[in-house]
């Protein structure tokens, strides 16, 4: 089962139009990282249900991580591999877990 996370391709370049306006009428330098954060939180994820416990999390083009239950607690693990991937936070919920995984910086 597929669940996508808000943000089309539309709203994101219109987000990032609408800072770099900002910036302009602020006089504001714009920066490449303040450009590439927006578009990172505008990224499409779907998530994959492996097994009850276990949600491939992943963009259309590449796997960002895997979002473990352990309890009451959701792991983010990052990495296409999940031998290999490394934890990067416990959440309280799935969804929490998930926007980690979505947000954080490769």
């Amino acid at each position: 089962m597929t669940e996508p996370i808000d943000a089309t391709q539309t709203s994101t370049t219109a987000d990032a139009r609408r800072i770099v306006e900002l910036a302009a009428a602020t006089n504001t330098t714009m920066s490449n990282q303040l450009l590439l954060d927006t578009l990172r939180r505008s990224a499409r994820v779907t998530t994959r249900h492996i097994r009850t416990d276990f949600v491939e999390v992943a963009t259309a083009t590449a796997v960002l991580g895997y979002v473990c239950r352990q309890g009451s607690e959701y792991t983010a693990l990052r990495g296409d591999d999940p031998a290999w991937a490394q934890e990067i936070g416990r959440y309280g919920t799935e969804s929490l877990a998930v926007e980690a995984l979505r947000m954080r910086r490769a």
